[in-house]
């Protein structure tokens, strides 16, 4: 069945929508995080205007992850505590991380920095995260370790003795304060400043720097998630960028694939959850490069086209007009046939190359989400066959082993 989309001008099958918010319903509940940086270049390549991507996915995130974090919050999986004071010091960091992107906008540097950043953050907590799994593997999968041992760094930050001393019951940790809020503006600080949750750079942080056990650094950064999600779904849904049919149909893949990553965390060790977690992050950072390629093509052929566009609309203001050429895709596609081969080319380009990274993004989402379920059937099998009844999932045995 074919939806009609009036808010965002996209036509695109309902079974598109469900997939999507299956699969990134699984890595969310199983990674922590809400997956923008999958759910947004997924649903352009659907047709979907950047803009409306976005704040589509900010809806569709929030509804995700109310589910998600009960459910963690069921399996004791939510250090609320830490939750709440991450979120204050977080909010503080967001702002930070906004206006040094309105500075670098006015600047016309905003494009290129961002994506760089993007990628370095990307690369290198993937790159970390992988090399740290191949590193403790040996000791820890031998010795049945359900998870590596505290960092070294988030050893030494729990040494600090700078009072407020917080005690954190649920991650067993007790630690500064002031670690909290440097560790939760920074992380916000990225955040504000990358466009996006920031679940993929505070999950790593609660594990590296406050020293959580990763199922709990997952189940409070979802909690964080759902917070976030809320507020930019309010945002973007304030200035006309949510397609609220479209991020109702992925919640109904996305409760129920939220369910089922949840409940896989409590089958899979924390070491593999950090593995899959990282190359994830690879996978991304592939997709922020062709990203980059396809915005070198663009530059090439969006002045001309945002002249054209000015001149044919009779609007001056630039967002005014990108939403202009986003609504009359007809006339922008008549307008390209009449230019050089050169510009042609370009803009055949640049869609290719962002079409490229959001299939890398949705192929890699949709293999990862078939595994973590696999995973999850797997154990649910084994705790049944080990405790010789049909109970409730979890109760009897941690069965993380089973894998």
């Amino acid at each position: 069945m074919d939806l009609y989309l009036p808010i965002a001008g996209v036509e695109i099958a309902a079974w598109q929508l469900v997939l999507l918010g299956l699969t990134v319903g699984v890595i969310g509940g199983f990674f922590g995080i809400g997956g923008a940086f999958m759910v947004t270049p997924a649903l352009n390549v659907f047709g979907f205007p950047m803009a409306y991507a976005i704040g589509t996915d900010m809806a569709h995130i929030a509804g995700k992850s109310i589910v998600a974090t009960a459910k963690h919050r069921k399996l004791g999986n939510v250090d609320l505590r830490l939750g709440i004071l991450m979120v204050i010091f977080t909010a503080i960091g967001i702002e930070g991380g906004a206006t040094l992107i309105m500075w670098l906008e006015k600047i016309g540097r905003v494009g290129p920095i961002v994506r760089i950043v993007y990628m370095v953050l990307l690369f290198g907590l993937g790159s970390y995260m992988m090399y740290e799994y191949f590193k403790l593997t040996r000791g820890a999968m031998s010795s049945g370790a359900h998870d590596a041992k505290t960092s070294g760094l988030a050893l030494r930050m729990q040494s600090l003795k700078l009072k407020p001393m917080i005690t954190l019951k649920t991650s067993g940790v007790q630690i500064s304060l002031w670690v909290i809020a440097v560790v939760a503006t920074f992380t916000g600080f990225l955040a504000g400043f990358l466009g996006v949750g920031g679940g993929f750079i505070r999950m790593p942080s609660l594990i590296y720097v406050i020293g959580c056990p990763t199922t709990v650094a997952v189940g409070t950064d979802l909690f964080e998630v759902m917070i976030s999600g809320a507020y930019g779904a309010f945002s973007y849904a304030y200035k006309g960028r949510v397609e609220i049919v479209a991020a109702i149909v992925m919640l109904l893949g996305a409760a129920l694939g939220a369910q089922f990553g949840t409940v896989a965390t409590k089958y899979v060790k924390g070491l593999t959850i950090r593995l899959y977690f990282a190359v994830t992050m690879l996978l991304a950072g592939v997709s922020v490069i062709f990203k980059h390629i396809a915005s070198h093509y663009k530059n090439m052929y969006e002045p001309s086209l945002i002249a054209w566009a000015k001149s044919t609309s009779g609007l001056s203001d630039k967002v005014e007009v990108k939403d202009w050429i986003m609504m009359h895709k007809p006339a922008v596609q008549s307008w390209v046939t009449q230019q050089s081969d050169i510009l042609q080319s370009a803009y055949v380009l640049d869609k290719s190359w962002n079409n490229y990274s959001g299939y890398l993004m949705l192929g890699a989402a949709c293999a990862l989400s078939a595994l973590i379920i696999i995973k999850m059937i797997r154990g649910v099998i084994y705790e049944r066959r080990l405790n010789g009844s049909k109970m409730p999932l979890g109760r009897q045995v941690n069965v993380a082993t089973a894998e």
